[in-house]
């Protein structure tokens, strides 16, 4: 499989994130349900706490994608939706995710701020999508 990552030097240099993300010649495509820091019985792990949730959440989505026989290296793309949004979270948020991401192609990613999730409780959720 060919991975390409370009940001073009016309649009803003992202950190921790592509721009443009390609993939050819792969063989299959993982999709994951948004993701939450939540544990096997459904029970919110660390409510209202961003950091802890974040971090909880990139972890279950390690063990989701371990069980479709991929790693976070295979994401090419990652929405993240974070309840209360605000811009002084970015850098933290960003800090976070870069230890999950592959540093050599980061893939590309959103980020929303949105007003509420499914449960009391939670601020983050994230899906993605990995290619192999």
């Amino acid at each position: 499989m060919e991975r390409k990552a370009i940001n073009p030097p016309e649009l803003f240099a992202g950190k921790a994130f592509s721009q443009t993300y390609s993939i050819s010649r792969f063989e299959r495509l993982i999709f994951v349900s948004g993701q939450v820091d939540c544990d096997r019985d459904g029970k919110v792990r660390n409510p209202d706490d961003l950091e802890a949730q974040l971090k909880g959440t990139l972890d279950n989505l390690e063990i989701a994608l371990r069980a479709q026989g991929a790693t976070m290296h295979d994401l090419v793309a990652v929405t993240i939706y974070i309840v209360g949004l605000q811009p002084e979270h970015t850098a933290r948020i960003r800090e976070i995710r870069s230890a999950y991401f592959d540093p050599e192609r980061p893939p590309a990613v959103t980020l929303l701020g949105i007003e509420r999730l499914a449960f009391p409780g939670l601020r983050v959720e994230i899906d993605i999508i990995a290619a192999q």
